[in-house]
């Protein structure tokens, strides 16, 4: 069988077109011309002397098809220029250093914000992003950082003061050994050099220094776990472990494209309801007509915040697997339910069954790190329940009698709940998980995201932001390669 030639040294009589390396149907085509549609001027201005700059339009592209690629080490982003079609296509053959990639990345936070904006107008332009439901959910994020530099605040003053302690015995030490001075420093040598152990110890103190100064300015107290990578990061429990993490959210419409993305150090979902549709009305200038979300958004306080902003929520207070269901203690079971007592709002009072009066008794504040709440106890005039004949279908506590606990955002809460067991309520909850939760399965598994790169809060918020930029330039080339759109005349 012959052969074909096949030649390394192979000379092109006419230079080659940089065109021509890519095919005309590459997604990679779409998502630059959606690029080249987009404003970069705000991205930081060249001086006129030294240098000329690369174009931010040629960074933008390569940084973000990196991200869609699931390419996001700047040394590897600079490594595609050298080896990947795509790459060098977008790039014009120009071969920015990994430095510069990386210094791209962290001083234009507010200009790619800009550009998160701007790649979400492209899809309203294209009927696409529309607000009508959107879903909202957070995941733990990896940060980068080691579990094994993790310890409590009050364990780091520990060993600041054992790292003093053994900084002042080898200064001790040295001072008495000047006899051998010579033999200790060498003939070369003035003798008044830091050994190299005092250097480094010193070098952790001021670490550890660092440290537990950052962790003060952020309300760490001696119990909260600190890392000395990542001082901002927290320890949070996800799934049967806990990890170094930054708690990722996403509002994502029905055509899974991020109309929100923040990330925050708190473990907890139930302070970004607010935040989040905020974020979107700040992005989209509207608000959502629907939010859905899980259960750790649930709130009182978030209830009230949607229906005073007149959006339509699906927030269940208990676990998706028991919503309409009636959850009571086994022991519970044979008394009277809560619902059973009418409460009349006007007088603040409930009435039991046998018609007797529960008044107001106490009102207690409960506050936990990341919440608080007030719960008011009702209950009748002492030695009314021990004479009912109710009695035992009601309460068990003889000498007090039967107690209704109550907080601020009762009447909100059984909205919520009236709203989400209802056939049309579970089907639009049910929405969430075939929005939102494939959203992080995409950036998770085809991106490549399992851990942040970059350290401290801001930095973590500026790269979800352009993870979330990259999925959305994706979702709008895959809707133009599948003919279902067409981009509108950009620039």
């Amino acid at each position: 069988m012959p052969l074909r030639p096949y030649e390394q040294d192979q000379m092109f009589l006419l230079p080659p077109s940089l065109n021509e390396w890519v095919r005309q149907d590459n997604p990679a085509r779409v998502f630059s011309e959606i690029i080249d549609g987009l404003d970069t001027t705000a991205f930081r201005q060249p001086k006129e002397e030294g240098r000329p700059a690369y174009h931010p339009a040629m960074m933008i592209k390569v940084l973000l098809w990196g991200y869609a690629r699931g390419v996001r080490s700047s040394r590897k982003i600079e490594e595609k220029l050298e080896q990947d079609v795509v790459f060098m296509w977008l790039a014009g053959l120009e071969k920015p250093d990994f430095r510069t990639l990386c210094l791209f990345r962290t001083n234009n936070k507010e200009a790619l914000e800009g550009i998160f904006t701007d790649v979400i107008i492209v899809a309203k332009t294209m009927g696409m992003a529309t607000l009508g439901l959107v879903a909202l959910d957070g995941s733990k994020v990896r940060a980068n950082s080691g579990i094994d530099t993790f310890k409590k605040l009050g364990d780091w003053k520990e060993l600041l003061k054992e790292a003093k302690d053994k900084a002042q015995r080898i200064i001790s030490e040295a001072e008495n050994i000047d006899k051998e001075e010579d033999k200790v420093h060498g003939d070369n040598k003035r003798g008044d050099e830091l050994p190299k152990e005092i250097e480094k110890t010193q070098d952790r103190i001021e670490k550890i220094e660092a440290l537990i100064k950052k962790a003060l300015e952020l309300g760490k107290e001696d119990e909260s776990r600190v890392s000395l990578t990542d001082v901002e990061a927290s320890f949070m429990h996800k799934g049967n472990t806990s990890i170094p993490a930054f708690n990722a959210q996403l509002a994502v419409t029905e055509d899974q494209l991020i109309v929100y993305a923040d990330v925050t150090a708190e473990p907890v979902d139930v302070n970004q309801t607010k935040k989040a549709v905020e974020g979107i009305e700040g992005t989209v200038k509207e608000k959502p007509k629907i939010v859905v979300a899980d259960t750790g958004y649930a709130g009182g306080e978030n209830f009230k915040y949607l229906e005073d902003n007149k959006i339509d929520g699906y927030i269940p207070s208990e676990d998706e697997r028991h919503i309409g269901s009636k959850k009571r203690q086994k022991a519970m079971e044979h008394l009277f339910a809560k619902e059973i007592f009418m409460y009349d709002a006007h007088k603040d009072k409930y009435t039991c069954p046998q018609g007797e009066t529960l008044r107001p008794v106490a009102r207690t504040q409960f506050e936990s790190k990341y919440s608080k709440r007030e719960i008011a106890t009702y209950r009748t005039e002492r030695g009314t329940c021990a004479a009912c004949p109710l009695r035992e279908k009601c309460t068990t506590n003889i000498k007090l009698g039967r107690a209704i606990t109550r907080n601020g955002y009762e009447e909100y809460r059984k909205r919520m709940s009236a709203k989400i067991n209802t056939a049309e309520g579970r089907a639009i909850y049910g929405k969430r998980k075939c929005l939102v939760e494939p959203v992080f399965g995409q950036i998770k598994t085809r991106n490549g995201f399992g851990q942040f790169l970059l350290r401290g809060l801001e930095k973590a918020k500026l790269e979800w932001k352009i993870v979330a930029i990259a999925h959305n330039l994706l979702k709008i080339t895959a809707a133009i390669m599948r003919k279902e759109r067409m981009l509108p005349a950009l620039g």
